[in-house]
């Protein structure tokens, strides 16, 4: 009822020219499609939504449709919170930051450059989940469909909707070729073989306290705690970096490309075999807001990737949205996303959504143990 009442206020200053100029900014969207209005206090909301106006829509029916700067919101927000008390807290210094290793997020020689197989040694922190599943006759039948990251000796990270009401029957780790035990790539004298698999079982599943699935995907992110230390000694097996540190987790990913790996459906409608990868470009919260609207309310803390024929897939749920940045002293994949959801068809001109692991770095942190 308030957001009607103020969308009237507004156009009725509008169309009285009693707006004098609007805003410029990256996210102008429609005020229905920005959360943080409906958190900003009544007696201040009228005086803020002047200042942030930057347009007004014409819709289908012919009515007008306020726009607003919707970050406006969101980082006052932020300070009106700070100043409550509320503050944000110093994930720096978190307590359990000493159980992510810094030794992770390296890539080896074999990177394939421009190609959409992944090398076998290129993303070597790559996790397949493995669910049971009853088939038509009874009998129990183990099937890989998720995949995950390792984030630690003890730890995958994945989405929340991969093991919620799921039978885990583990994970594996070093996998390239699931057809095959001893993986190849390459030609002589570069031809290369690996054959280091690691099936471990699931001690501990951990989803998002708030997450939801229905009616509005929710805190779609899940960590595993695995029953034995996975072994990093071979180089197939390897942890990435998540964007722990203060200056990684500020980075603006709007208009970068990153990459996502993974075993989905490829364009024959066929999961792959081999891990393949993409490179897909992560676009403006606003932009991304105007497809979701009707799966998320909170797209703050999700973003959007993918273009035309460049997309992840079904089979590719949970698994990693990398960039290369620089990571204390060198340049390494962080991993800043976890496949969601996303349009029906693949690769289809509507993006994927993906879970925004800079945002739930507390939670991640907090959910963790030697």
């Amino acid at each position: 009822m308030l957001a009607i009442k103020l969308t009237i206020c507004l156009l009725f200053l509008y169309n009285c020219g009693l707006v004098h100029g609007m805003k410029k900014c990256s996210d102008c969207m429609e005020m229905r499609l920005c959360p943080d209005v409906r958190n900003w206090p009544q007696e201040e909301v009228k005086e803020k939504l002047l200042e942030s106006l930057c347009g007004v829509k014409k819709t289908a029916d012919g009515r007008k449709s306020i726009k607003i700067c919707c970050s406006d919101f969101a980082e006052n927000l932020i300070s009106r919170q700070n100043e409550a008390g509320d503050t944000e807290v110093d994930i720096d210094n978190h307590s359990n930051i000493g159980l992510l290793p810094e030794n992770c997020g390296k890539q080896f020689d074999d990177r394939i450059i421009g190609g959409i197989v992944s090398g076998i040694y290129e993303f070597p922190w790559m996790a397949l989940i493995a669910h049971v599943n009853i088939d038509s006759n009874g009998k129990e039948k183990r099937q890989f469909k998720c995949g995950g990251s390792i984030i630690s000796s003890r730890y995958i990270l994945t989405a929340a909707h991969c093991v919620s009401e799921k039978t885990i029957a583990g994970v594996r780790v070093g996998e390239f070729n699931i057809r095959t035990r001893t993986d190849c790539q390459g030609e002589w004298p570069s031809y290369i073989c690996e054959n280091h698999l690691q099936d471990i079982r699931v001690e501990k599943t951990i989803i998002h306290e708030a997450y939801s699935r229905s009616p509005r995907v929710r805190n779609d992110i899940a960590i595993l705690r695995v029953n034995k230390e996975i072994d990093f000694s071979f180089k197939n097996v390897k942890p990435i970096c998540l964007p722990v540190w203060k200056e990684l987790r500020n980075v603006s990913l709007s208009g970068k490309r990153a990459t996502v790996a993974g075993w989905g459906i490829t364009e024959t409608e066929n999961p792959s075999n081999i891990l393949r990868k993409v490179t897909v470009p992560i676009m403006a919260e606003a932009y991304c807001a105007e497809f979701f609207e009707r799966y998320s309310d909170h797209i703050f803390k999700n973003f959007c990737a993918g273009e035309l024929g460049k997309d992840s897939c079904k089979g590719d749920s949970g698994g990693p949205l990398m960039l290369f940045e620089k990571y204390k002293d060198s340049y390494r994949m962080i991993q800043y996303g976890i496949v969601s959801y996303g349009p029906l068809l693949c690769g289809s001109d509507s993006p994927g959504v993906y879970t925004d692991v800079a945002k739930y770095m507390k939670w991640i942190l907090d959910s963790m143990k030697e």
